[in-house]
């Protein structure tokens, strides 16, 4: 059995107004990112089916000169519990909060060898995930913040044990980069 180290990374800054690109500055937070993540020896990166997160995905991977991102709809954005300002039917929270249990039930598992995946997704989805790797009520996912392009490691031991090593890491980012 070996450890699984997963690094989290939040999608670079989009413009809601051209279908969820990512903006010149997203462009940057991300090759900032990929840059800072070319020490880590990666196996596999995954990302959410979402333009932002393919986009960052990609631009990382670009920089590291590595796998290709592999795709995968359990990554998508999601709200896990009721939001104050948006309206959103529960039967639509159920299925974002049945798709992020099974994001947990994959990344956050046990390894047969040592590794480390690089998982590209959204601010939301970490926040989530991290929680429930905390074994906190999910609902404590709206006091988190998390910046665009923050980095977030968690390792998975052998024996199963979730450690989380730091969250929404900004410091590969030059300040004028933070949003």
């Amino acid at each position: 059995m070996g450890t699984r180290t997963l690094v989290l990374l939040r999608h670079g800054q989009y413009d809601t107004e051209d279908g969820g690109k990512l903006t010149a500055l997203g462009r940057q937070q991300a090759h900032a990112a990929g840059k800072y993540l070319a020490s880590i020896p990666i196996d596999a990166i995954w990302a959410s089916t979402l333009v932002r997160a393919k986009e960052t995905a990609q631009i990382v991977a670009d920089v590291l000169g590595t796998h290709a991102p592999r795709h995968t709809g359990i990554l998508r954005e999601g709200l896990y519990t009721k939001v104050e300002g948006y309206v959103v039917p529960a039967s639509e929270r159920r299925e974002d909060r049945a798709r992020a249990d099974a994001a947990f039930a994959k990344f956050f598992r046990k390894s047969r060898t040592d590794r480390t995946e690089l998982v590209v997704c959204h601010g939301n989805l970490i926040r989530y995930l991290l929680c429930r790797a905390l074994h906190v009520p999910v609902v404590k996912w709206l006091r988190m913040t998390t910046n665009h392009c923050g980095i977030t490691r968690v390792l998975i031991r052998e024996t199963g044990a979730v450690r989380v090593v730091s969250y929404n890491e900004t410091s590969h980012l030059p300040t004028s980069l933070v949003t």
